[in-house]
């Protein structure tokens, strides 16, 4: 990605700048592992998945060690290949929507594991995919914004950036509370996203802070509200 801050520390940024966050992560590459890592630390070893992602086989993992939790992100080798070859900076597109949006969804899933731990705050696994669904559109959004040079985007990149995330998406899980939860994710999701767009940027952050800092079930009355 030349001479470019990283993406991840760039994305990190962002995200935590978004939502106000104080994950207190300094050097998130740390963190990261890939193919060689998976192999070495996971593959033989039982230990939860927090997040399986469709794309690439991208995961969040979790352990609690006492007072300690560790956590790390695995990004398949071709995942990252595809980024560093169409870096979504210069431009989205259909090459590489995928593999940002999984990109995005695991480190969102990171940060917030890091938050809630650090403010000792449980959460639920919906909230990790639904929270995941709002971030994604964000940066998606902001990706088309830096290739068309305009903050304001029309109706049809709008629709494009929910098509690759909401509604072209096929679950292959044969768990019926798992796919449940990935359907309710995205059906609130495409509800806040829409709401969220019609907000001053202003209102906007304020809205997208608050609602970082729900609980799950708060956070699905506050979209119930906005649908009624």
């Amino acid at each position: 990605m030349g001479t470019k801050c990283p993406l991840i520390e760039e994305l990190q940024r962002k995200i935590e700048k978004t939502y106000a966050l104080d994950t207190g992560i300094i050097n998130i590459e740390e963190f990261v592992i890939g193919n060689k890592g998976y192999k070495k630390f996971y593959a033989k070893e039982k230990i939860k998945t927090v997040v399986n992602n469709s794309y690439s086989r991208s995961q969040v993992f979790i352990r609690d060690i006492g007072n300690t939790l560790k956590v790390s992100i695995y990004y398949p080798d071709e995942l990252i290949k595809v980024l560093e070859d169409n870096d979504p900076r210069i431009g989205l597109h259909d090459d590489n929507i995928d593999a940002c949006a999984s990109f995005v969804e695991e480190l969102d899933h990171f940060l917030f594991i890091a938050q809630n731990f650090k403010l000792n705050r449980p959460f639920s696994l919906l909230e990790l995919e639904l929270q995941a669904n709002v971030t994604k559109y964000l940066v998606l959004k902001y990706f088309i914004a830096l290739q068309s040079k305009s903050i304001r985007l029309s109706k049809s990149d709008k629709e494009y950036i929910r098509h690759h995330l909401f509604y072209k998406r096929k679950y292959d899980t044969d768990d019926p509370s798992e796919r449940k939860r990935y359907e309710d994710a995205k059906i609130f999701g495409i509800i806040y996203t829409k709401y969220i767009d019609f907000l001053s940027h202003e209102d906007r952050l304020r809205d997208l802070r608050k609602f970082s800092r729900m609980t799950c079930s708060s956070k699905i009355r506050h979209i119930q509200s906005i649908r009624n």
